[in-house]
């Protein structure tokens, strides 16, 4: 007798007892005339040995369920319900084997109210690959469930080119969670979704062009960056700034194509690559940056300087000739670039405060303030210097970062032979504030009395109230500037105490 033929009712009642058998070659082999049989009675059987831990039972068992085909469909799908991690895995495979057939009950099963059924069929789906199961799939990508989400992803990538048109139609969907499942599925589904989501760039759906640039960007495919560029000339803002978004994701790849775009004859373009350009922190485009810095539009110069000062060290020399640009938010920006720079800058800037331009000085000094605390220890050796000018703006440049250390370089200054640098002292003195009060009260008994002058100067922009018994005592002061000025500060502090 064939084992093929077989539809004696004792024949499979033993096999199926053999299903149990203490030795997993029996029990394969048990499972395998199952599958040749084909006989529906053998489905439950089947079904409840798939927890089976030999390896070679359960490729038989799940090979003979799929060999019975259609009639296993429903149990299978029954048994995803399991409790039972393996049953429930197996009967996946299962359902994977049955194939074609299984498509139709398997969609339907997604709206089932259980979603460990809804996930695991998904998964079945998925090793399927029909294009039926497209549409239902995408459905459940606002599954409150995010492991359903997640399978259906999958199993949308697995099923690849066909899903890519419905999937692209549903980046506009009203539902957001829906939205960014599509995107995430589009981008599993990498090249094959290229060229349609390039196409979708020209589309009217802004929201539809916007989550399409996601899928680009997450692609990162290199024939995405020239569209990508063109797209910067969206009227929509959040478009925009998604491609900024994608480009920058490109790295390094995207800096030649960029570097072009520097010239295009579009503004919105040419600031955007500048920008980009800056956020990839590419040292090749810092010549084109520099040219750019001469470019008619403002926005252009601005975001270029903005993205020298990202790409860091070798922009400094750049960004301190443009300290004097005509336009002020290019001189905002580059003081900002060098304060972001840091510690390279600060030797650069330092040599600036020589210039005979005041606005260069300036904006040196405010650069120099951004800086910070790491600006103060040069500067402080600076204040050395013989040109009366750098002395000046080095006590500006500390005065504006505040630092307590700075107090006793100040007092010393207050008897600077340059009335400026004096009076840059007192004030920087001032903006320092109570850290500097004690110093001060100690300077009031300095011999020179063009010292005592400034501190009293000082105290009276200070205002704290710890100076008022020492200035009573200045006004006997033998220098009658002296006495003026503490007549002065007394009045300022005693106002601002009242």
């Amino acid at each position: 007798m064939r084992p093929a033929k077989i539809k004696d009712g004792k024949a499979i009642d033993s096999l199926i007892t053999a299903l149990k058998d203490q030795d997993p070659r029996v029990r394969e082999n048990a499972a395998v005339a199952l599958g040749k049989i084909k006989d529906v009675k053998a489905v439950e059987p089947l079904i409840g040995a798939l927890k089976e831990e030999d390896s070679d039972v359960r490729w038989s068992l799940v090979w003979a369920l799929g060999e019975i085909g259609v009639l296993a469909i429903y149990p299978l799908i029954a048994a995803l319900k399991s409790d039972d991690s393996r049953i429930k895995e197996n009967a996946i495979w299962a359902l994977g084997e049955i194939g074609t057939p299984a498509v139709e009950p398997l969609i339907d099963s997604l709206k089932d109210g259980d979603p460990r059924v809804r996930w695991n069929v998904a998964e079945s789906l998925g090793d399927i690959k029909d294009p039926r199961a497209v549409e239902p799939l995408i459905s459940v990508l606002k599954d409150e469930n995010p492991r359903v989400r997640e399978n259906s992803i999958w199993a949308l990538r697995e099923i690849g080119k066909p899903a890519v048109e419905p999937l692209i139609a549903a980046l506009k969907h009203e539902d957001s969670r829906l939205r960014e499942n599509a995107v995430f599925a589009l981008r599993e589904i990498g090249k094959p979704a290229v060229e349609p989501l390039i196409a979708a760039l020209k589309l009217e759906d802004a929201r539809l062009r916007e989550n399409a640039v996601w899928v680009l960007g997450g692609i990162k495919d290199t024939h995405i960056i020239e569209p990508l560029i063109t797209a910067l000339r969206d009227e929509n803002f959040r478009v925009q700034e998604s491609v900024v978004w994608a480009l920058v994701e490109m790295g390094t790849s995207s800096v030649e194509p960029l570097i072009n775009a520097l010239k295009d004859t579009d503004p919105r373009v040419r600031y955007k690559a500048a920008e980009i350009l800056g956020k990839i922190k590419g040292s090749r485009a810092v010549d084109p940056l520099i040219a750019v810095l001469r470019d008619d539009d403002s926005r252009v110069r601005e975001h270029a300087v903005w993205a020298l000062g990202k790409i860091g060290i070798p922009a400094v020399k750049p960004l301190i000739t443009n300290l004097n640009d005509e336009n002020p938010r290019v001189r905002e920006n580059a003081v900002w670039a060098l304060g972001k720079i840091g510690a390279p800058a600060i030797e650069p800037l330092i040599a600036t405060l020589k210039s005979g331009d005041s606005l260069f000085r300036e904006n040196a000094v405010w650069a120099l303030r951004k800086i910070g605390i790491p600006a103060v220890s040069p500067l402080i050796a600076m204040l050395n210097d013989e040109d009366p000018r750098v002395r000046e703006n080095v006590i500006e440049a500390l005065g504006k970062i505040k630092d307590p250390r700075t107090v006793e370089h100040f007092i010393s200054a207050l008897k600077d032979e340059d009335p400026r640098v004096r009076e840059n002292a007192a004030w920087a003195l001032g903006k320092i504030g109570i850290f500097a009060v004690a110093s001060l009260i100690n300077a009031l008994n300095n011999e020179d009395p063009l010292m005592r002058v400034n501190v009293v100067a000082a105290l009276g922009k200070i205002k704290d109230p710890r100076a008022v018994e020492p200035l009573i005592d200045a006004l006997q002061d033998a220098n009658p500037d002296v006495r003026v000025n503490a007549a002065w500060a007394l009045g300022e502090i005693t106002v601002n105490s009242v």
